[in-house]
């Protein structure tokens, strides 16, 4: 198993350095999104969060990657029985390929006025 995360990460650091060589040739100010990024951020989140908070599932997560550095701003989606909302997520890939995230305080639909706001 230690060898296949192992195997993930350097596929991931990989993707991820191509992609920002190639989003970098486009423009110095643009960003681009990063599905295998989200979905690895998206397993990571569902383990941590099982453990946490039981009930609570993360539906999508989307990832938007700069075209310099290695931090990723992310939106991880969520349901929490009948509350529907989001988690603001800085990701970083470290030279290592491993990937560490901070989860920043939730944000939660408010049926009525179809904004979010604070949970």
């Amino acid at each position: 198993m230690g060898s296949e995360s192992g195997y993930h990460a350097a596929v991931l650091r990989i993707a991820l350095t191509a992609a920002l060589a190639l989003a970098f040739a486009g423009s110095a100010s643009a960003s681009f999104s990063d599905p295998t990024l989200a979905k690895s951020l998206k397993t990571q989140m569902v383990k941590t969060f099982k453990k946490q908070a039981p009930a609570l599932k993360i539906t999508t997560v989307t990832c938007t990657a700069p075209t310099s550095g290695v931090t990723a701003k992310c939106t991880a989606h969520f349901t929490d029985g009948s509350i529907k909302g989001y988690y603001p997520v800085k990701a970083t890939i470290h030279d290592n390929g491993k990937m560490t995230w901070v989860a920043q305080s939730p944000k939660c639909l408010n049926a009525k006025t179809g904004k979010y706001g604070a949970c």
